[in-house]
């Protein structure tokens, strides 16, 4: 088969050589023919191109001479230029048109040259002779010039129509050489076909002819394959993944790879002779295997659990095939053990359902902060389905309650530990706020590069709302809302520390309310709770937002005013607030009258922190009631034994 193989190479090496070596040397002919015939073609164009070109430079002559005479003295100098450059010119070409290209010109373009009636030689040399004796007189030719006249006749008559004559006859020789060259390159063609039919004649038919041959002793060579089947064997012998034949009439393993042993945990004699059955897990997997194969004729990648020697379970792939071995019909499995990946599966199965009962919500994120996992936690705190977020960034569900340098810091933190903690205000689908406990974990690759961002966070909203409501307990008074004796004096104390700092003024306002316990004896303590919230409330509309209005206690009121620049900021706010006080009451029980005694401080003019600022204000407070109530007065006002 070599020997035959080689012989019909070399024979069709020799063919083929034959048929290149002949399309070649008539390539190249056809080549260099073509060649000089398309330069001798190039040549023709050229000078029927100067040809043509020779009449407009007869009358670029002619107009350049009769310029001349009427030209100004600044224009004549440009005209001579012209007159010369075309003189030159049709000098020039008349005489490279005479020589012709590669080959003189035919006879019939001499005969225009040379012979009558157009002697079209002697006629543009006269022509040229008139022009340079106009070019060469001083001063520039009359009008009168009979060289002047002969050039304007020789533009417009015989030399005219002798350069057409000629033109004519150089574009009708260009025309031939295209003809002869169109010629030649479908000879060249034809010849190239019928050597290129020859060599299909001489080459292709013995080459047919060659491959049947080969093809039958290949056809009885056939039957040697067989042989090769020993080699397969070896081949799974030495396969990473466990081999088996069994006889598919008695279930016997008839041939087991060393992998297929060493999974079982068995020596090959004691593997080879058993039946496949026996190591199943139980019957019941060998019947799901034996149901598919009735079905389908074969076996996929089924997870299957067998046995090993020691009795210990474990899970495979396995894949079965019907073959023929050793004239049997035979059962090939593959089994490849993934007892570790059923494990990390059973485990990822584990985490995958504590995510889905944790009560907190867990938020997954790519490296590129797009959301790839939310567990239903999730959408129980934020109202969200999974289908809504997925491919999404968390950013959604910003509240914005905290300002952009919020975010800012936690990503920066996130970035340099690869952790962030803390509480943060988000929203929910349906718009409302709720506060949570967010912890933040990067993982990150085997190169340091953050990969998934993952989340996990509960709803403090209630335990907020405690914390709000115990506070406000702690700090504001449960009849009129307004701050209480604690909250006041932590606001005094930051007062006097700001103003101190910045040195600023700020005055304290001490309020009693006076007629408050006639009230309370004859209209009820019902109606004075009234009275004591809707004096909060005519109180409130006396002071700004940036102020603090506190109750101490029963009918005394305080008013830290901030920012004062002297006594008239705090008077105005003094008399104003008498003004509101005067107005009449009017409570479920009756109408009722009160009226006001305010005690002014000036921080820093009569004291210097908080305790002593009360002081004064609660003595100018009494030294307003001791003299007649309804007014205010400041302590500096107050008589030295005050």
């Amino acid at each position: 088969m070599p020997d035959l193989g080689e012989r019909i190479t070399r024979e069709l090496t020799t063919r083929y050589v034959a048929v290149l070596v002949v399309l070649g040397a008539l390539a190249l002919m056809s080549f260099m023919a073509l060649a000089r015939m398309i330069g001798d073609a190039e040549g023709s164009a050229e000078l029927v191109n100067m040809a043509g070109r020779q009449r407009m430079l007869v009358q670029r002559v002619a107009f350049a001479a009769n310029r001349l005479v009427i030209a100004e003295e600044t224009e004549r100098p440009a005209v001579r230029r012209l007159l010369a450059e075309g003189l030159d010119q049709l000098e020039d070409r008349h005489g490279r048109l005479m020589r012709g290209g590669r080959v003189p010109p035919p006879p019939e373009i001499l005969e225009v040259f040379a012979a009558p009636p157009w002697h079209l030689d002697r006629e543009l040399r006269a022509f040229i002779a008139r022009g340079r004796a106009v070019l060469a007189a001083e001063g520039g030719p009359a009008a009168s010039d009979s060289g002047l006249a002969a050039l304007s006749a020789g533009a417009g008559g015989s030399l005219l129509r002798s350069l057409e004559e000629v033109t004519a006859r150089f574009q009708r020789d260009s025309e031939r050489q295209m003809e002869e060259l169109m010629t030649l390159q479908g000879v060249t063609v034809l010849l190239a076909v019928g050597l290129l039919v020859l060599s299909a004649v001489g080459v292709f038919r013995p080459m047919v002819e060659r491959l049947k041959t080969d093809i039958a002793e290949r056809s009885a060579a056939a039957s040697r394959l067989k042989e090769s089947e020993e080699r397969l064997w070896r081949i799974l012998e030495e396969s990473p993944v466990g081999v088996s034949v069994s006889r598919r009439r008695d279930g016997k393993v008839v041939f087991a790879n060393t992998r297929f042993t060493d999974i079982i945990g068995m020596s090959k004699e004691e593997f080879l002779g058993s039946t496949a059955r026996e190591h199943y897990v139980d019957d019941a997997q060998r019947q799901v295997v034996l149901a598919i194969l009735r079905r389908d004729g074969h076996l996929d990648d089924a997870e299957v659990e067998f046995r090993r020697k020691n009795g210990s379970p474990f899970w495979s792939l396995l894949t079965i095939r019907s073959a023929d071995f050793e004239g049997e019909k035979v059962n090939l499995a593959w089994i490849y053990d993934i007892t570790e990946r059923k494990a990390a599966e059973q485990q990822i199965l584990l985490a995958s359902k504590v995510l889905e009962n944790v009560t907190e919500a867990v938020l997954i994120t790519d490296a590129e902060n797009r959301i790839i996992f939310v567990n239903p936690a999730f959408t129980t705190i934020t109202e969200y389905s999974k289908e809504e977020v997925l491919g999404r960034d968390p950013s959604f569900l910003r509240s914005g309650r905290h300002e952009p340098e919020f975010y800012t810091n936690l990503w920066r933190v996130l970035s340099e530990s690869g952790h962030w903690e803390g509480e943060i205000w988000n929203r929910r689908k349906s718009g409302a706020f709720y506060a949570e406990w967010l912890s933040i974990n990067a993982l990150r690759d085997g190169g340091g590069g953050m990969t998934h961002f993952v989340a996990v966070f509960s709803d403090i909203t209630h335990r907020k709302e405690d914390e709000e409501r115990i506070w406000r307990q702690a700090n504001y008074d449960a009849l009129t809302g307004l701050p209480n004796r604690s909250l006041f004096l932590d606001r005094l104390n930051q007062a006097v520390r700001q103003s101190r700092r910045e040195k600023k003024r700020f005055a304290l306002l001490f309020l009693d309310l006076d007629g408050f316990k006639a009230v309370n004896d004859t209209l009820g303590h019902a109606a004075g709770d009234v009275l004591l919230q809707q004096t909060a409330t005519r109180l409130s509309e006396c002071v700004r937002a940036t102020d603090t209005l506190a109750r101490l206690a029963g009918d005394e009121f305080v008013v830290i005013l901030d920012g004062v620049h002297g006594s008239d900021d705090p008077a105005k706010v003094a008399a104003k607030i008498l003004a509101v006080l005067d107005k009449p009451y009017d409570l479920e029980a009756g109408t009722a009258q009160v009226h006001g005694s305010i005690g002014i401080a000036l921080y820093p003019d009569d004291a210097g922190d908080g305790p002593a600022l009360i002081r004064r204000a609660d003595a100018a407070m009494y030294a307003v009631k001791r003299g007649g109530k309804n007014d205010f007065l400041f302590a500096g006002d107050l008589p030295p034994e005050s």
